[in-house]
């Protein structure tokens, strides 16, 4: 199996950081704007990209307050089921791991999944930091 994993520092309270990761509200802010999820163990959430023409469909399944987020991908979005965002708070930043676990082959899907989550984490760091992010569908500049 293979992960997806990426490690950036935010400029940021973790508090804030979280609140981006686990509320319908802050995901449409740095991820896509059709975004429905609650911050609630055991939630269904659903993120519509282009039109609806991809849609990823998770459940929550660990909230740990501005430590640790994990979803089990609920749908057949992708191949890998296990997401994680696990926070620690370093001095006045946030250093996140962001982890896309159980991908089966190394192919060219899981080589688009590496590069988006890139964009959209690098999207999340410029919505904490500067107020504006990149979400899909604002995105088409950045990923064509």
């Amino acid at each position: 199996m293979h992960d997806i994993m990426h490690l950036i520092k935010i400029h940021a309270p973790t508090e804030h950081v979280y609140e981006a990761i686990t509320t319908a509200d802050g995901i449409r802010q740095w991820w896509t704007r059709d975004a429905a999820i609650e911050p609630m163990i055991g939630a269904a959430g659903e993120f519509g990209f282009y039109g609806k023409r991809f849609v990823a469909r998770v459940t929550v399944e660990e909230l740990s307050p501005a430590t640790r987020v994990r979803w089990k991908v609920s749908n057949s979005a992708w191949p890998g089921n296990d997401i994680e965002f696990n926070l620690k708070t370093d001095g006045n930043e946030t250093t996140l791991l962001f982890a896309h676990r159980g991908f089966p082959h190394a192919d060219e899907g899981f080589a688009s999944a590496t590069t988006r989550w890139g964009f959209y984490l690098l999207s999340l760091k410029r919505y904490l930091q500067t107020g504006k992010g990149t979400p899909n569908p604002d995105d088409s500049e950045g990923l064509g």
